[in-house]
């Protein structure tokens, strides 16, 4: 109470205080944070990291399948290079490769396909025949080294080799990019070589044949097969016919003459 008696005291009026208006205007700094306007996304270099990532991802991809090819490739020539036990010279990869590509899908590799090569290398082979056709191994290799064939004769006894022999020969000559003239006529029988005359007289009197193949002998497909009856490694039936499709008596009768 005594204070405010003593303030009554001092301001014995009742008065407002009234303050000059400033000579210059206030402003006042807010100490909250200001907003940031994120700056606009350059998509130009997410593309650039983009693109790199998916050419580094390609190059790996690439080298991946190139040691693929590598070690398909190798593991080809090795299986040909043991299976070569009646051939003194050195296997032509570059040939191998070639003439039966990269991998074991071939059904059979003839194993002197170089020597025969040799031979005919320099006879120009307009007409040729091959009178064991087999699985066509020789004949495939003949046919794309002599691209001045115009005829060719395929004779196999086997039917199940003949079917292969024309399916491969087929693939050879009209394959996804044509590289062999259409114009080489192709013409193969199941049928004994020993009938070779009278096969060549049916298609022509005055045929001349630049060249003639015999590889005589059983061949790999056969003996590896025990269903054919030519193994000895495996059980199978006692047949040996080269065409299963021949009678025993007819097969024997044949062989007498």
């Amino acid at each position: 109470m005594a204070a405010k008696s003593a303030l009554k005291n001092l301001f014995p009026y009742n008065c407002s205080l009234k303050l000059p208006p400033p000579k210059f205007p206030l402003f006042f700094r807010s100490t909250a944070a200001k907003a940031i306007t994120p700056a606009a996304a350059d998509f130009s270099t997410l593309e650039c990291s983009s693109s790199s990532i998916s050419n580094s991802a390609q190059k790996k991809q690439k080298a991946k399948n190139a040691k693929v090819l590598k070690q398909k490739t190798s593991s080809f020539v090795e299986s040909q290079v043991k299976r070569r036990t009646r051939s003194d010279r050195e296997i032509d990869e570059d040939s191998l490769l070639k003439y039966y590509g990269n991998d074991n899908s071939c059904p059979h590799v003839p194993v002197l396909v170089g020597e025969v090569l040799d031979v005919f290398a320099s006879v120009p082979l307009r007409s040729f025949v091959d009178c064991t056709l087999g699985a066509a191994g020789h004949s495939s290799a003949i046919i794309k080294a002599h691209p001045e064939m115009k005829l060719f004769l395929g004779l196999d006894v086997d039917p199940v080799a003949h079917e292969i022999a024309q399916a491969r020969i087929k693939g050879d000559l009209y394959p996804d990019c044509c590289k062999f003239t259409s114009d080489l006529q192709v013409k193969t029988f199941v049928n004994n070589f020993k009938n070779i005359k009278s096969v060549l007289h049916d298609i022509d009197e005055k045929l001349l044949v630049d060249g003639i193949l015999m590889d005589l002998g059983m061949s790999s497909m056969q003996v590896n097969n025990a269903e054919r009856g030519f193994s000895v490694l495996n059980n199978g039936p006692l047949d040996m016919r080269m065409n299963p499709q021949v009678t025993a008596a007819t097969s024997l009768w044949s062989s007498m003459f």
